[in-house]
């Protein structure tokens, strides 16, 4: 239906966001995305980290390109791998301060750097790894700090196109759902505290070099060696 636009389907093709604008009696309260992306599977009320990236995220509610908190939990080959990157102790689950965005940060650089490299998310390679693997494919001396500022470049030039085409600090957000707990189950006694990710958040905005708007400042385009990319804010 969806893929022909028949019927529902049609209303539906678009997305959740499109579909409750063009319903109204408040049926937004009953569209669960960010940025117009629906919300996978993966419960933010349970991965903390997941609900700062959702909301963050250049392309919304995106999973992908966004820190398990699991990994982080426990001791083991993840979280030892994580050690390359200076993150040395479990964080909890429900942590939402400076620790968890830093660790948050650092992951998606290297997530992103994998879009950039055309490699599979689900490989099994640690950072070391990754950055032996350029060096023999491309004869390029790089080093492991060198392909995350790539990640980092990257997911800065992606918030200055999105800047560009209107998007605001508000935007960055989540679904009034996440900050009450589930009727029943598992989460039942738990949700995300607004105010501690509006904290996270602001704090992602300042270890990311950008505004309090989260606009990237020009001495962060600069570090980067993209200062060109001023003229589109």
């Amino acid at each position: 239906m969806i893929c022909k636009r028949e019927g529902l389907g049609d209303l539906l093709a678009e997305g959740v966001k499109r579909a409750s604008e063009k319903i109204g009696k408040e049926s937004e309260k009953f569209a669960v995305h960010v940025k117009g992306q629906e919300v996978p599977m993966h419960e933010p009320r349970f991965k903390r980290s997941l609900g700062i990236g959702y909301a963050v995220s250049p392309t919304g509610a995106d999973h992908m390109h966004n820190l398990h908190d699991t990994i982080l939990t426990v001791r083991g080959q993840q979280l030892d791998n994580l050690a390359a990157l200076g993150i040395l102790e479990p964080i909890p689950l429900e942590d939402l301060g400076p620790r968890k965005v830093r660790a948050l940060i650092y992951f998606v650089d290297w997530r992103v750097l994998d879009n950039c490299l055309l490699l599979c998310d689900f490989l099994p390679w640690n950072y070391i790894q990754k950055t032996d693997i350029v060096r023999a494919v491309t004869g390029w001396n790089t080093t492991a700090w060198e392909l995350m500022k790539i990640g980092e470049r990257a997911t800065t030039m992606a918030r200055i196109f999105n800047i560009r085409e209107g998007f605001k600090k508000q935007d960055d957000w989540l679904p009034e759902r996440f900050f009450h707990p589930k009727t029943s189950g598992a989460l039942s006694k738990t949700a995300i505290d607004p105010e501690k990710l509006r904290n996270a958040i602001d704090t992602y905005y300042k270890m990311m070099g950008w505004d309090e708007n989260g606009v990237p400042t020009r001495e962060k385009l600069e570090e980067l060696d993209i200062g060109w990319a001023a003229s589109s804010l």
